[in-house]
Order: C-alpha cells, then structure tokens, then sequence
C-alpha cells in the first residue's frame, strides 16, 4: 500500500551525536527543497533513540544551523526519545501476531557462524524456534520470509532484495532495552504520514527491510529519493566517525552553493553574491531530482577535517 497524501509532507531526521557537517547539509537540503518545491511540509526530526551516543548540546547546535542556513521546518520538532509509548505498542501488535521472538545471541556468538550482509552480518535464526537451554533472550528480532521486495528510487532507480536472505531476521529492540532504529523510524514516518523520504544513498540497502516492516504493520509505504554521499580525501563517508567538520556559522551561502553544485543543480555563478533568501528561493524554482548524479558516492574534500 503507498501513501496517497493531499499535500506532500517530507523529513529530515539528523542523529544529535554531534554538530550537522557538509554530509548532512546535503540531506537537509534535498530533503527541504524536495518538500518546499512541491509546496509541501518538512518537519524536523531528532532521532535521540541512542540515547548514550546522543547530547542535548548536539541537538542545539544542530537547530542552530538548520536555522542559520534558512531551512525552517514546520510544526513541532519530534524527538524520538519521546516515543517510547507508540514503539512499544507496535512492537507488541507484531508480537501478537506472531512475529517477533526473543533472541539469546551475543556479537561474538553470530560473528562466529553468520554470514555477511550489506549491514553487518545476516543473523542465521539461532533462536528463531527458541531460545537454547541455559540461556535467556537478549534482543527481539522480527521473523522475517522470502518475500521479495522491490524499491523504486526516484534517482537512483529500483533495489530488490529477498529480505530474509539479505537481510535475515534483523533486531527490532537491543540487548540494552533501546528501541532499534529499523521499527523506530518505520513508526515515526507513518505516524507523522510522510509521503517520501529523501536522504542519503547510505540508507539505501537499509530501504527494502523498512518497506517490508511496513507491510507486516499494514502501513503506508512513502516515496524514495536517495542522493550521493559525500566522502571526504581519503574515500571516508564524511561523518562525525571520520571527523568531518562541522558547519560553518558565519556566511552560510558558500556551503548552500557547494551543495547546490553536488547535487548537480547547476547555479549560475552570480548567485554567489545574493543574499540567503534569494539563493533558497532560486533553489526552490529550479529544483530538479533528474539533475542529481545517480551515483552512490562523490567526493567532496571542501569541508573535510
């Protein structure tokens, strides 16, 4: 089932573990010119579900930026450290159902037999007909089939995966009692009835396991853009992991250029000397998902560490 929406509403949906660098600018962006183009909605997400990776100063910091760089969300920003309540009721629907079950295996334990995957290893269902004597559920995972599931991108074209033999039976709430992002974010963007997410080509693999966490829960399932990641001169995802530095605040227009260009949207070069507003408004009218690189990666040393 996909989302048939009046009014297009879109998202973005930064991790507060540390300032918003040139990579996530790039999200935010898309994400914001996307929605505003179509004279639609963008809301502000935080997702603190890592609560010990995650910092109040982080998330300031971040408000601050998207503020200086002119990308004004609409309603309330959400906080997913809020939403317990709505994660464990859908957890518990799939639990009624019959599709989830208590998972006793370490780290070490599925390192040592499974097989790697797109997103780390694809855990071999150990526990999937219960858990061996002597030991006690750490995690919850969801039992997942041999459905096939095919995602159109509107870049970056289609991805099809098998989710149980690509993905296996992934982890819905970790060993230390966090919500995983998987549900997490599966929940939040039918609750808040987004109608497509446009983000980085890095959650791509991650896409075809979502849509079908949608369909078991018997909710809609949004659009998709996925735009190129930024790596930074050693061929690194510019990342807080690799240090990449974070936003500039003072002038914002050079970085809102910059990422104008990797998009591929091609601003003409006296749009240098405009004011905010103008460069935003000129970005708006002449937004174009066909002008983005279908490409997984590009590299962008500007605002390297």
């Amino acid at each position: 089932m996909s989302i048939s929406e009046s009014r297009y509403r879109g998202r973005f949906a930064p991790s507060p573990t540390g300032p918003l660098h040139f990579g996530s600018l790039i999200a935010a962006v898309s994400s914001y010119l996307q929605a505003r183009s179509q004279d639609g909605e963008w809301l502000l997400r935080i997702e603190d579900i890592d609560q010990p990776r995650c910092s109040e100063q982080a998330t300031t910091e971040i408000l601050r930026a998207l503020e200086h760089y002119g990308l004004h969300w609409d309603d309330e920003v959400s906080y997913q450290s809020q939403r317990n309540t709505l994660y464990e009721h859908a957890l518990s629907s799939l639990q009624a159902s019959g599709k989830v079950y208590g998972c006793a295996c370490s780290r070490k334990d599925i390192a040592s037999i499974a097989r790697a995957g797109t997103d780390g290893f694809i855990y071999p269902g150990t526990c999937r007909e219960g858990i061996p004597p002597g030991k006690s559920a750490r995690a919850v995972r969801v039992k997942t089939d041999d459905t096939e599931i095919v995602v159109s991108d509107a870049v970056q074209g289609n991805i099809s995966q098998q989710i149980l033999t690509d993905a296996g039976d992934f982890i819905l709430k970790r060993a230390d009692g966090l919500f995983a992002y998987q549900l997490a974010v599966v929940v939040d963007d039918a609750e808040q009835r987004i109608t497509e997410i446009v983000r980085g080509y890095d959650i791509f693999d991650l896409t075809p396991r979502q849509v079908w966490l949608q369909q078991q829960m018997d909710y809609p399932t949004p659009g998709y853009v996925h735009t190129p990641v930024a790596l930074n001169s050693k061929g690194q995802k510019l990342s807080k992991q690799h240090h990449a530095r974070p936003l500039p605040l003072d002038d914002p227009r050079p970085a809102l250029i910059h990422t104008l260009e990797f998009l591929g949207q091609q601003p003409p070069l006296d749009l240098r000397d405009s004011n905010l507003d103008s460069i935003l408004d000129w970005a708006m009218q002449n937004w174009s998902l066909d002008n983005i690189p279908k490409q997984r990666e590009l590299e962008s040393s500007e605002y390297d560490e």
